[in-house]
């Protein structure tokens, strides 16, 4: 049987490795996204252990766990390239 602190660490690298990847695509266009992305994608993969934990997970890291966490985490790179866009979008910047 897993420990959950187990759990913990591969949402924690599995959120650092996917906000780095994140952070680095996006810095062209998004200077705050550098380090938005993985403090967001981080922020997605531990809610979603702790979701998990919440509704009954019996702490097996099966395969539905960690496809959560990664999903969370494109969601936080996503938020974190909105949020960098401060109000502005591309179509809005390149007509000015």
């Amino acid at each position: 049987m897993e420990s959950p602190l187990l759990n913990f660490v591969g949402a924690v690298g599995i959120g650092v490795v996917l906000g780095l990847i994140g952070g680095f695509a996006l810095r062209g266009k998004r200077p705050n996204a550098m380090w938005l992305a993985p403090v967001l994608a981080l922020a997605g993969s531990l809610l979603a252990s702790v979701a998990a934990l919440m509704f009954g997970d019996d702490r097996q890291y099966g395969w539905k766990e960690p496809i959560l966490q990664v999903v969370l985490a494109l969601g936080g790179i996503a938020l974190a390239y909105v949020m960098s866009a401060g109000g502005k979008t591309d179509a809005a910047t390149s007509a000015t």
